[in-house]
């Protein structure tokens, strides 16, 4: 009879890679180098006007035009005086995939009391700065349409 050796067998831990990043060998010279990125600074305030210049209510030659931008919203949409508080009668397109709602309407001159109702909570725009107390203790977002 041969005998045989039992050998012990050492546990092996697998590491999973990442494909999608493949590893680069680093020079000498890229090791010495900072890395630089090109970053535009803001100074404080000056994001919420840039947002503000696109988003908000803006009233065009023959309409108006809300722009809002809310990224993992489902839904967005306008209840307002002019369709009765009623948010399903105004919802509001969906325009890029990074989260600009858009929706274009023709409204006769007037003062309106709007809100936003994003995925179902009604909120004032916050991109429209005119605001209103209304009669349940929040603000309304107001539009002026000349």
């Amino acid at each position: 009879m041969k005998k045989t050796k039992k050998t012990k067998k050492k546990a092996v831990r697998k590491i999973r890679v990442c494909k999608a990043a493949p590893k680069k060998k680093i020079t000498e010279k890229a090791a010495e180098k900072p890395a630089v990125a090109a970053v535009k600074v803001f100074e404080p305030g000056q994001i919420d006007e840039k947002i503000a210049e696109c988003c908000g209510v803006h009233q065009l030659a023959d309409a108006v035009m809300f722009v809002a931008f809310y990224p993992r919203a489902e839904t967005v949409e306008v209840a307002a005086e002019f369709n009765n508080w009623q948010p399903e009668k105004n919802p509001m397109v969906k325009i890029s995939e990074n989260g600009v709602w858009q929706l274009q309407m023709a409204l006769p001159a007037g003062t309106y009391r709007y809100r936003l109702v994003v995925d179902g909570q009604w909120q004032q725009d916050p991109y429209n700065y005119e605001t209103e107390l209304n009669p349940y203790g929040q603000l309304d977002s107001v539009l002026q349409v000349s």
